[in-house]
């Protein structure tokens, strides 16, 4: 805030860039006579070039991507391994479930730390 002030005390509050009366009228036509001139031609129109290889391919490739996204989606769906719960025996239900808890606890005592002597330590206290 001090530099502004400093500034605007030095040089006060006016502006030192001036536009010529006028310069701006008459700005187009001076600009237009400073252009070089183009021959104009009837068989100056352009060409039509023909699209390249790549861009008249890619509708294809992108038919081509699809159609490969959704056979691969199909073979893993078909691929993957049956976890119906109707088709599975009780016993063997039985057995994931207590396997998936023993995992499960497993995992949040390594989590927290816990050794053996630690949990028996919890659970005689509560």
């Amino acid at each position: 805030m001090n530099e502004e002030k400093y500034i605007e005390e030095r040089v006060g509050k006016r502006n030192p860039f001036q536009v010529p009366e006028g310069y701006f009228d008459s700005f187009a036509d001076r600009m237009m006579q400073q252009l070089p001139e183009r021959p104009v031609s009837v068989e100056a129109s352009p060409k039509v070039r023909k699209p390249a290889l790549t861009v008249r391919m890619r509708p294809w490739l992108y038919a081509a991507a699809c159609a490969l996204v959704l056979v691969v989606s199909v073979w893993m769906w078909q691929s993957a391994p049956d976890t119906n719960v109707a088709t599975q025996p009780a016993a063997q239900l039985a057995a994931q479930q207590e396997q998936t808890v023993d995992e499960t606890f497993d995992e949040a005592a390594d989590y927290m730390m816990l050794d053996n002597q630690d949990i028996y330590t919890y659970l005689a206290e509560n």
